[in-house]
Parts: structure tokens; C-alpha cells; sequence
């Protein structure tokens, strides 16, 4: 009962963060509200005591689907928050914090059941870097969003609703690739970590994850050189941004959903 009361209180934290900042940013030339501030501390934080509740009882144990997605998040609004205070992420923290709410309350309410293992120093620091990446890359796929949506109003001559308060497209894109090279960097050093901590990065019940991930990783390499080489942007950038990240997804809840909830 008591994390249920939490994990209403972390939605309702969220949902106004969102609700306020959607309703400021339009009137403030996109500034941050500080209600929403606020309001999206005090959610990460009471996300931050349900996902580590999870993680002690599962004591380290690979979670479950639901709960992945619950931790995936958590770290999502996270560096997403941090970025906020050199980056205008506003935009994104507006779409990011009604999904993390709705994560929140299905992981209270329907819970995974997996068996607790401990698993070795060098596990826990690559599925540290591997949450990370992904947190990164989520944030870089919203922002290629709303790039892909500012560029479509641009072309079309249209300047209405949302991008009406968005930074210029030249410094959305910038902030796009910067998001992308230290995903990239991450993701890099997950995949490297795996191979050197895992005995079972090639074995057949994870050999897909590692294939998609690696997929991902050519994916997101060939944009930033063709970034830097060929000047690629907007439309190209977009499209191989979700692309690489929809790799992501297959290669990290994809493999969880089918183990889990297909298999199982």
C-alpha cells in the first residue's frame, strides 16, 4: 500500500511538471517554470526510492520487463534533468515525464516476478554503462523528434504550436549531435564492458540482444561520420537517429518482453 501511495504521488509530480511547463514554455519564449522544476525534482526522487526498493529486493538481479522500464526512465529524466542546466530540454521533459508517470504506476500495480541472483563488480558496471547509453539515447531520439517536427513546419512556411518557442533548428540540431556523440561514447564502452565482464555475450538466449546492439552501434557510427565528413542533417540525422534506437529498444525491452512474458 505504502509504494502505491508513492507511485501516485511520483505520477501526479510528473504529470503537473508536464502539464505546467506545456502551459509556461508557450508563454515564456520555452523558459523553464520553476513549478515544473519543482514539481519534476521531487517526481525523480520518489521514482529514485521506488526503483531503488526494487533494485534491494531484487539485489541486483536482472529485472523484469516492468521494472527495467521503470529503472530505464528514471535514469532517462535523470541525465535529462542534469542536461536541462546547460541545454534547453525543456521540450523533451514535457513528452519524457507523462511516460515515466504511466511506467511508474504499472510497476507498482503490476509487478514482475524474478528470482534474485548478485552478480560480479564488472556485471553491475556494464549494466550501469548499458542504462546509461540508453538514457542518453532515448533523450537524443525526443530531440530528434522535435527537430524532425520543426523541420517540417520550416518547409512548409508554417511557424505554429510548439515550434513557435523552440531554440532555431541550427542549435536543435546541434544539440542532437552532441546528445548522439556522448550516447555514442557510452554505448561504445557498454558493448566493450560486455565482452570483457560477460561470459555469455554470444550464448543463444542473449546472442540477439548483442547483435541488435551492435547494429545499433554501426548505425549511430555512420551518422556522426557522415555528420562530420559528408555534413548530413535534419531529415538523414533524424532518420537514423530513431533507427539506431529502435535497435535499442529490440536489442534491450524487446529481448526482456519475449524472455519474459513469451517464453517464460
Amino acid at each position: 500500500m505504502t509504494a502505491l501511495i508513492i507511485a501516485l504521488a511520483t505520477a501526479t509530480a510528473y504529470l503537473v511538471a508536464a502539464g505546467h511547463q506545456l502551459y509556461y514554455a508557450p508563454r515564456h519564449r520555452g523558459a523553464s517554470s520553476v513549478l515544473a522544476l519543482s514539481s519534476g525534482a521531487l517526481a525523480i526522487m520518489l521514482h529514485a526510492y521506488l526503483v531503488f526498493g526494487a533494485l534491494q529486493s531484487h539485489a541486483l538481479a536482472p529485472l523484469g520487463f516492468i521494472e527495467a522500464s521503470s529503472l530505464a526512465f528514471l535514469l532517462t529524466n535523470v541525465v535529462a534533468a542534469l542536461l536541462l542546466v546547460i541545454r534547453p530540454l525543456q521540450t523533451v521533459l514535457i513528452g519524457l515525464f507523462p511516460l515515466s508517470a504511466l511506467t511508474v504506476l504499472v510497476s507498482v500495480l503490476a509487478p514482475s516476478e524474478i528470482q534474485a541472483t548478485s552478480l560480479a563488480p564488472g556485471v553491475v558496471i556494464h549494466i550501469a554503462c548499458s542504462l546509461s547509453a540508453n538514457a542518453l539515447l532515448a533523450i537524443a531520439a525526443m530531440q530528434a523528434g522535435l527537430v524532425a517536427l520543426q523541420d517540417r513546419q520550416l518547409r512548409r512556411h508554417h511557424n505554429l504550436g510548439v515550434t513557435r518557442w523552440l531554440p532555431p533548428l541550427q542549435k536543435m540540431e546541434r544539440l542532437l549531435f552532441e546528445l548522439l556523440w556522448i550516447g555514442f561514447a557510452v554505448l561504445s564502452l557498454a558493448i566493450i564492458t560486455g565482452f570483457v565482464f560477460l561470459e555469455d555475450m554470444l550464448a543463444q538466449h542473449v546472442a540477439h540482444k548483442t547483435v541488435f546492439t551492435i547494429s545499433a552501434w554501426l548505425v549511430y557510427a555512420s551518422l556522426l561520420w557522415g555528420h562530420h565528413q559528408q555534413g548530413w542533417r535534419s531529415r538523414t540525422a533524424v532518420k537514423l537517429t530513431l533507427a539506431g534506437f529502435s535497435l535499442i529498444l529490440l536489442a534491450y525491452f524487446g529481448s526482456k518482453f519475449v524472455l519474459q512474458w513469451l517464453l517464460d
